[in-house]
């Protein structure tokens, strides 16, 4: 099984009174979204079921993610409970994910998404996993079996390592 977690692109900081929640991603965002997303496009191992907060930049970097990987609109899910979330709670929906897929894509917000790449690989990968970061890991079993220090990592990058190692990507 494959994982793809993925943080939400650069998002502006929006108006003044405009709640964090709506806050929409910023020219950086939208330049990076277009690199990452030619990038997830030439991955193998696509992800097929999508999950994401209901945020404004984690649904606008959801739909990069959604595009790139061709995954349908049934497959992709936006859960309120990903906006800000903890590892623990990224984790649980993750294990729901239904039993016949094998490659994930989620989207979310830091802490919450370096800190369970973290322990998903059970070792400390990054300090800070960049905006639009992605990694993929290999998981073997079930997702209701799903667990911290269960994973091993394919690869980590980001935009900024995208300009810089065009060949890879790999942290």
């Amino acid at each position: 099984m494959k994982i793809w977690l993925h943080r939400h692109a650069k998002s502006s900081w929006g108006n003044p009174g405009q709640r964090d929640f709506d806050r929409p991603l910023n020219k950086r965002g939208s330049r990076d979204a277009i690199e990452m997303g030619r990038w997830l496009a030439a991955q193998s191992d696509r992800a097929t079921w999508l999950w994401t907060s209901d945020a404004a930049r984690a649904l606008a970097t959801a739909r990069v993610v959604q595009a790139a990987f061709d995954i349908d609109d049934d497959h992709t899910v936006a859960v309120h409970e990903l906006y800000l979330a903890p590892p623990e709670v990224l984790l649980a929906v993750l294990r729901r994910t239904p039993a016949e897929v094998e490659s994930v894509a989620l989207v979310a917000h830091n802490p919450g998404i370096t800190e369970t790449l973290n322990l998903l690989a059970g070792v400390a990968v990054t300090a800070n996993l960049p905006t639009f970061g992605t990694a993929r890991l290999d998981f073997d079993g079930d997702w209701a079996h799903l667990g911290f220090g269960r994973c091993d990592i394919d690869l980590v990058t980001a935009p900024k390592l995208l300009d810089s190692r065009p060949e890879t990507g790999y942290i």
